[in-house]
């Protein structure tokens, strides 16, 4: 019998100036971590999305372009069969309408070239766990 699949969703906001805005349900995720607070697999995908969106960025200094918004929004699914874990990971960007769409596929582009969080999770990399003991504070 599988479980229902549990979902994530992360968005992130790229004014054409200034900082990253990253929103959970339309609203700032919680910069705390723990039960109803924000999670680690939503951590995890605040990586995807933001790697890509400053990627993004990269993409338009190197065209010689000024940066235009756009928005990375970033949904993983959990696997309903064990291990624990993501079976799916979907990220869309969106670009502002100023933009020209052969443009936007353009950055998009050399952005998934550049985005090292995504090039990491797409190549499986190996994850190994140690146990040590020790006096801790």
């Amino acid at each position: 019998m599988s479980a229902i699949s549990k979902e994530w969703t992360v968005t992130i906001i790229s004014p054409p100036a200034g900082a990253l805005t990253v929103l959970r349900d339309g609203l700032p995720l919680p910069t705390e971590i723990g039960p109803g607070l924000t999670t680690p697999v939503e951590i995890l995908l605040v990586s995807i999305g933001t790697c890509f969106a400053l990627s993004c960025w990269a993409a338009f200094t190197a065209r010689k372009r000024d940066r235009s918004g756009l928005e990375v929004r970033v949904t993983g699914r959990k696997a309903t069969q064990p291990p624990s874990r993501l079976a799916h990971i979907d990220l869309q960007v969106t670009f502002d309408e100023s933009l020209p769409r052969a443009e936007a596929l353009a950055i998009a582009a050399s952005a998934e070239k550049l985005c090292t969080v995504t090039n990491t999770l797409a190549s499986q990399p190996s994850c190994a766990v140690s146990v040590d003991i020790a006096k801790l504070l």
